[in-house]
């Protein structure tokens, strides 16, 4: 007759069976679930679009210095010939159309001379074919009118800076009327309006002296580098409402070969015991 013993023996040992099996049996486990993972995640690639902000941006090749100082110099070479030295112009040209264009970028002036009195750069915009076409505005000796030579140059993060084609003669930049100005209401505190003309008066006759007495102690102000004198200011509006702390004046000066300017600053006013003057037009040591 089979005792305790046995039967505990036989518990024991389906108990081991079982974690024997348990054990067999854990890598495919773990193999179904990673399985199961990677098609969950793959479903989920599959129907679902990727989060907003993951897909990668295009590199933006903003124009820079060089890249301005080449669509220059390149301009300068362009446009500068001595058609009884035509070689001249060939060198210059060189380095910025390598073996890429005509040796002479494609303008062949036939005769005559041509200089660049003054070159700056008008206009910088993203170009189609690759890189940045900054106009170039030049003044020449030839006609009167400045020529706006649109030049596209790349300039590759970590890459040396290469000319995109041949140049084209363009128009300049469009021009707007300035707006009518604005509604404000005119300076009708006599006290103010004394202080904005002497404040001005003293400004422009650089009388440094005399302007301080009219300032806070904490305005920053530089004089002119040309003295004038005030003949008259023709009206100071409140920028804002009246009151606001800050006033647009117009002004009408000479300097001492009796040209007249028109002139407008805008001052900054604090009211402590009277008013005073906080900056004019700028402040010096702002950025």
């Amino acid at each position: 007759m089979e005792g305790p013993d046995f039967s505990h023996r036989v518990q024991h040992g389906w108990q081991s069976v079982r974690r024997a099996r348990h054990s067999a049996r854990l890598p495919r486990y773990l193999a179904t679930a990673v399985l199961l993972v990677f098609l969950a995640l793959g479903a989920r690639a599959a129907f679902l679009p990727p989060p907003a902000g993951t897909a990668p941006r295009p590199i933006d090749h903003s124009a820079d210095a060089p890249s301005q100082d080449f669509a220059l110099q390149f301009a300068r070479a362009y446009l500068t010939y001595d058609t009884s030295h035509p070689g001249a112009r060939t060198q210059a040209l060189l380095p910025y159309i390598g073996g890429q264009l005509a040796s002479d970028a494609g303008f062949a002036p036939t005769r005559g001379t041509q200089s660049v009195i003054w070159a700056q750069v008008a206009s910088d915009q993203r170009a189609l074919a690759g890189g940045r076409v900054i106009t170039v505005a030049a003044a020449v000796t030839t006609q009167r009118l400045p020529l706006y030579l649109a030049v596209t140059v790349d300039h590759p993060r970590g890459g040396a800076l290469q000319l995109v084609g041949y140049p084209a003669l363009v128009g300049a930049p469009a021009i707007a009327p300035p707006p009518a100005p604005p509604q404000r209401e005119p300076v009708d505190d006599p006290a103010l309006s004394e202080v904005i003309d002497r404040v001005l008066r003293n400004y422009l006759a650089l009388a440094a002296p005399d302007l301080r007495a009219d300032l806070t102690p904490e305005a920053q102000v530089t004089l002119p580098t040309r003295r004038l004198q005030l003949q008259e200011v023709s009206e100071a509006l409140w920028l804002g409402d009246p009151g606001s702390g800050a006033v647009l004046a117009t002004l009408t000066a000479t300097d001492s070969g009796g040209v007249t300017y028109t002139l407008a600053y805008e001052l900054g006013i604090a009211y402590r015991e009277r008013p005073y003057v906080e900056f004019i037009e700028v402040v010096p040591t702002d950025t």
